[in-house]
């Protein structure tokens, strides 16, 4: 009896305790909480088990409706018109992200980049927040644009716009569900820049794009830029030949026959990278032009190198201005590349033109050669010369001098005028050959006058000068040079004057070149910006 009485109380004190524990698990807050969002209830126990009467059900949300019967619910056909204008006027918001420019091309004048191009507006029948929808926006295909009203908006100044296709149209659509619609598309564009080459290699290239709607103007649809606008995706757009300095956007109305449309334009500014023009046509000009002036010092005597190095510099030059200007377009206006390159052809042009003013100054004038058939003086008495007791002493001297010559000439002659061609080695050297032509015609011209006149050695000399040949200095007056060496020092001077003149005319060149094409405009600049 004992035994029982000891299960048995057992057993009750067992019912309180679990009685206790249900009581405490009714009343917390954690399960309350549960009680009210899942379908299920506590039991006396404190477990959970499902609730049979839907009545005892409380939920904190209703059964939401899934994306599918919505879309459907919208787009039917009775009930949506893609072709009518929401509200009766829309207004659009456009964003710009640039992702990626390609190329800016010179000879075609235009430039191709990768943006995101987004656009929001309010469609008033794709209203659905009163249908308890299960998420507050609806992200469909791109397809699905066909059958929603759309502002029909295009680049109209484009060359060419494609849609990304990666594997397929890069084309975003979102719905709200206050009937906001967002769409945005991946394009690939190639629009025209304005250049003006006149400052080239030294120039700023401006490109725009123009985003309009194609059918609907400012009485149906405005169209305007978000606070945003445009903008990069990367911080800093590089090309080879151009830099990225500025992306401006702005908004213009303009008139055409049907009405007032809005223009949203964005304007990408880039400054030439002068770099690779430098190191590919400045610094190789400026070393030809140098080269050039190493004729300078080469001297009057050395005609034929000094006119090779000339010519190989113009040639150079020549070949060099035709590889830069190959890939320029066409223009009707002188480049700052054109006014450089033809302003150094001109200095070595011009070297070139002093080289033959100092040839023709130092050529050697020389005497016709004399006829085949020798002239024989006939056998006379030898020649009485008249007796000045007043002669001077130095006219006598230079007299004898001249029988002597005269003597050796003779001698010269007969090798001249052999029947058999022979010419002893080293006959015609130093001038021999020229002297023995000379006085070939000397000796004919005095056969003839022996008789009748005396022998003038001024009237010699004169013929000697007037023939450009070298005279023995006895018979020049002193301190007075000779023709041929007049002209030797008048082309020595010209050399030693171009040596000091050309660079510094290229000097001042340089500093009018490069303040007019490149500090000028700096300055233009700033004032801009300070202003």
């Amino acid at each position: 009896m004992r035994l029982l009485a000891t299960i048995l109380g057992l057993a009750i004190l067992f019912e309180v305790v679990e009685s206790r524990k249900a009581v405490y698990r009714r009343n917390s807050r954690h399960l309350k909480r549960l009680s009210r969002n899942y379908d299920w209830e506590l039991d006396e126990r404190g477990g959970l088990r499902p609730i049979t009467d839907p009545t005892k059900v409380i939920r904190s949300t209703r059964q939401c409706t899934n994306d599918s019967h919505i879309l459907k619910t919208l787009l039917d056909k009775d009930v949506y018109n893609q072709h009518k204008i929401p509200g009766g006027k829309v207004f659009v918001t456009v964003e710009v992200w640039v992702q990626e420019i390609t190329t800016i091309s010179d000879i075609t004048s235009d430039f191709q980049l990768d943006i995101y191009i987004s656009e929001m507006w309010t469609d008033p029948a794709l209203y659905f927040e009163d249908m308890n929808p299960c998420k507050q926006n609806l992200s469909l295909n791109g397809k699905k644009l066909g059958d929603l009203w759309t502002p029909n908006s295009c680049f109209i100044n484009s060359k060419t716009a494609d849609i990304h296709k990666s594997p397929f149209d890069n084309i975003f659509l979102l719905i709200y569900s206050n009937g906001s619609v967002w769409t945005n598309y991946r394009l690939k564009l190639q629009g025209p820049c304005q250049m003006d080459l006149t400052r080239f290699p030294f120039d700023n290239v401006t490109c725009s794009l123009t985003f309009e709607s194609f059918n609907y103007n400012t009485d149906e649809v405005e169209m305007n830029w978000s606070a945003t606008g445009v903008s990069k995706m990367r911080d800093k757009i590089e090309l080879a030949d151009y830099e990225l300095t500025d992306i401006l956007f702005v908004r213009n109305t303009e008139v055409y026959p049907a009405g007032f449309w809005h223009e949203l334009t964005m304007m990408f500014q880039f400054k030439r990278r002068a770099g690779w023009y430098i190191l590919q046509a400045y610094l190789p000009t400026y070393l030809t032009i140098c080269i050039s002036w190493i004729s300078f010092a080469l001297g009057s005597k050395a005609i034929p190198a000094r006119t090779m190095l000339g010519v190989n510099s113009l040639l150079a030059m020549t070949f060099q201005f035709g590889n830069i200007i190959r890939n320029l377009p066409r223009v009707s206006y002188v480049k700052a590349i054109d006014v450089w390159m033809l302003s150094c052809m001109t200095f070595v042009f011009c070297s070139l033109l002093e080289l033959a003013w100092v040839g023709y100054l130092s050529r050697d004038e020389e005497a016709p050669p004399p006829k085949s058939s020798s002239v024989e003086c006939p056998s006379a008495a030898p020649p009485t010369y008249r007796e000045q007791p007043s002669t001077p002493v130095h006219l006598t001297s230079a007299t004898t001098t001249f029988q002597r010559k005269k003597q050796k000439a003779s001698e010269e002659e007969a090798l001249l005028h052999n029947d058999y061609g022979y010419i002893p080695p080293g006959f015609g050297l130093n001038g021999t050959l020229a002297r023995a032509m000379s006085r070939t015609f000397s000796t004919s011209c005095a056969c003839e006058s022996r008789e009748t006149q005396p022998l003038n050695v001024d009237f010699d000399r004169h013929m000697e000068e007037n023939r450009g040949d070298r005279v023995p200095s006895l018979m020049i007056e002193p301190g007075r040079p000779s023709k041929r060496q007049q002209r030797d020092q008048l082309a020595l001077k010209i050399d030693k004057f171009s040596a000091m003149g050309f660079p510094f005319l290229f000097a001042i060149f340089n500093i009018v070149y490069w303040w007019y094409y490149v500090l000028k405009d700096w300055n233009i600049e700033e004032k801009k910006d300070g202003s």
